[in-house]
């Protein structure tokens, strides 16, 4: 699976302000995400949870071959049971899920769980998050619009309240594709709301994305 834009936004805006010591990312893929936030953090212990065989492996290489490989622990596992088993709770969990769950099935059957949230529901997410997160825990999540709509309430319902969230659009001018979300288990009163472009044109890249992401690209 190549390098996509969710998965650099999402390691790259989840904020670490309150200095996690222990992440945990649900569905690591290739590893990116929780390679991201250990460039980002100083000492934080990261478990990866991954089901997929050949992700697994990549995710493994990547993790053995980076600076950071002595912080980094790669679980494979479903996340409903990693959650059954493991007693810890998380500072900060991250994922990137699957997505497009509405849409037309990937005849390629990696590619397929990896967008589809058959084998991952909403659900599960919201139960999982609400057994590992700790108290003063946050957790960062990036989805399409259309599911943000249908997770947000799920999520409510679920007692965790939404801290604050990235709206991300193509282009300006464009409708919001996908929407990145911090949720905590305090109330707050509202989110803070924050909106960018990616692109001004075709890579031609925005200040916004730009300042967000500026550390992990070698150049625009």
């Amino acid at each position: 699976m190549k390098v996509g834009t969710d998965g650099v936004l999402l390691g790259a805006w989840t904020p670490v302000d309150h200095q996690p010591v222990k992440i945990l990312d649900v569905g690591t893929g290739t590893g990116l995400v929780a390679l991201m936030l250990a460039q980002r953090t100083q000492n934080a212990m990261i478990d990866a949870v991954e089901i997929d065989d050949a992700a697994c492996l990549d995710a493994g290489t990547n993790f053995e071959a980076s600076p950071w490989s002595d912080r980094l622990y790669l679980h494979h596992t479903s996340l409903q049971d990693f959650a059954e088993s493991n007693p810890s709770s998380y500072d900060l969990i991250v994922s990137n899920p699957p997505f497009f769950s509405g849409s037309m099935k990937n005849p390629n059957q990696r590619k397929a769980v990896a967008r589809h949230n058959g084998g991952l529901s909403h659900e599960d997410l919201v139960s999982g998050v609400l057994k590992l997160l700790s108290k003063q825990g946050r957790f960062s999540v990036i989805l399409p619009l259309e599911d943000y709509n249908v997770f947000r309430f799920k999520a409510a319902r679920s007692g965790l309240f939404e801290s604050q969230r990235l709206e991300v659009s193509p282009n300006p001018g464009k409708p919001v594709k996908r929407v990145i979300s911090e949720w905590i288990r305090a109330a707050v009163s509202a989110p803070n709301i924050e909106r960018i472009d990616i692109e001004e044109s075709r890579h031609k890249y925005t200040p916004g994305f730009k300042n967000i992401v500026s550390g992990f690209y070698l150049a625009f």
